[in-house]
């Protein structure tokens, strides 16, 4: 059953303003009115919408401008044109300019109400879509849940209990330990099931995008804002938003990001209007927030807000068994199987793979077992093919930070990282000051390598 739409409604006719406004609450929608195109645009700016129904005949502003204007500012809500004065001309105009149907009144009030529920559908796959885009970078790294090791299971066992409620959450652990795959199993139990999941990794915003990805941006509000955009609260209106790196977040968002968690409102960057939104956050961090809050980089206020329910994930070289598990997950799922056998792994390999480190972590786990299947002239998986090996003659360095001897430059490059990264203790902006780079090559760069070699 389709979910209920949040319709406006824009007519300077009373009698009909009212009438849909009426007949749509009756259906179970919720619905706002305007009178006119000036008091229709600053509702459109103040609330999250799926549907606009939108008069073109109206004292001020007609119904064309006050549609061009919405389009410049936002893709996402459908709208609807109406019109006692209908030609093909101004049909085509109107469908030109973004509108969604054309409908010449008097219309009958059972065919507006389907227009406009295929109009709502849309507006639900158009979220959805920009949803996926935003996802698409993280895809390879999703899988379901597999453990089963006492420390995994203790962090489940927190999963079940917390999900159904609809308080914020934070989740920690290392990087790659997963914490993703937890917050979408969060979702997938609670009553939001149903609606979107928006993920946004903190570590990748900067002072000049953070808060145009967060909050959104009117047309206008800086150079080359040509038109508006939704932010990721917007996008995850009644569903859970994953704030990924949340310790890596500016701390003047931070203090933003407080406000809506206080106040559920937020305010668009280069808008007046406090939009309410319905959000369920789910954080995460693959730092130590009491440090952060220590060392100055993180709010104590916003540290204490989020705070209030937490899930601690275990590293993978906690997690004992599982690693078995996973391989052989990893190995039976991976798409480059094609038509071959089950993969099997030596016992050697085992011993090998049970003896790292993984500094990594699952998904150091998952690339070295996907670097191996490419790499394999059968499906079996020999000590030759790990890119590391357990040896006495392995250069000193520190915990975490494996070297094989000898070494193709991109694993000196890697390892020189991961072993900045232990020195910051995850910090990766003390580190990329380190390493002598900026934050963004240095994101680059881990991304390129968690993904396997670059």
């Amino acid at each position: 059953m389709l979910e209920r739409a949040k319709i406006l409604v824009i007519d300077d006719e009373l009698p009909l303003r009212e009438l849909l406004r009426m007949e749509f609450a009756r259906a179970g929608h919720t619905v706002e009115t305007a009178s006119g195109g000036e008091e229709g645009l600053t509702k459109y700016r103040e609330e999250i919408f799926n549907v606009v129904l939108l008069d073109i005949r109206m004292l001020g502003l007609n119904g064309v401008e006050v549609l061009r204007q919405m389009r410049r500012e936002s893709t996402i809500p459908e709208i609807i044109m109406l019109t006692g004065h209908g030609t093909i001309e101004s049909a085509v105009d109107c469908i030109k300019e973004g509108a969604y149907e054309y409908l010449t009144k008097p219309v009958k009030f059972e065919e507006l109400a389907l227009v406009v529920r295929k109009a709502h559908e849309k507006n639900l796959l158009r979220i959805e879509n920009i949803n996926l885009k935003l996802e698409v970078a993280n895809f390879d790294d999703r899988h379901q849940i597999v453990g089963r090791s006492p420390p995994f299971r203790k962090a489940l066992a927190l999963v079940e209990r917390l999900g159904p409620s609809d308080e914020h959450l934070l989740v920690q652990g290392e990087s790659g330990t997963g914490k993703e795959v937890i917050a979408r199993s969060v979702h997938n139990i609670s009553h939001r099931s149903n609606k979107q999941f928006v993920a946004l990794n903190c570590g990748r915003l900067n002072a000049h995008t953070a808060e145009s990805e967060l909050f959104g941006h009117m047309q206008g509000a800086f150079t080359g804002a040509v038109k508006g955009r939704a932010g990721v609260f917007e996008l995850a209106h009644t569903g859970t938003l994953f704030l990924d790196e949340v310790s890596e977040m500016p701390l003047d968002v931070q203090v933003k990001l407080l406000r809506i968690l206080e106040s559920s409102t937020f305010r668009r960057l280069g808008g007046n209007k406090d939009i309410l939104v319905d959000v369920r956050f789910v954080f995460a961090s693959n730092q130590n927030l009491e440090k952060c809050v220590a060392r100055g980089t993180f709010r104590e206020d916003l540290f204490h807000r989020i705070n209030l329910l937490t899930i601690d994930l275990p590293p993978l070289r906690e997690r004992g068994s599982d690693i078995s598990l996973l391989a052989e997950y990893f190995l039976q799922t991976d798409p480059r199987r094609g038509n071959r056998r089950a993969w099997e792994i030596t016992p050697e390999t085992q011993a090998i793979l049970l003896g790292h480190s993984w500094p990594g972590n699952v998904r150091e786990l998952k690339n070295t077992l996907r670097r191996a299947c490419i790499l394999a002239t059968e499906p079996l998986i020999t000590p030759d093919l790990l890119p590391f090996q357990v040896s006495r003659e392995r250069s000193p360095t520190l915990p975490g930070c494996p070297r094989t001897r000898p070494n193709p430059l991109w694993m000196v490059e890697r390892d020189h990282i991961c072993q900045m990264l232990a020195l910051t203790g995850g910090n990766k902006s003390r580190a990329a000051h380190l390493l002598g780079i900026d934050r963004k090559t240095l994101y680059a760069k881990i991304e390129r390598y968690d993904h396997g070699k670059a």
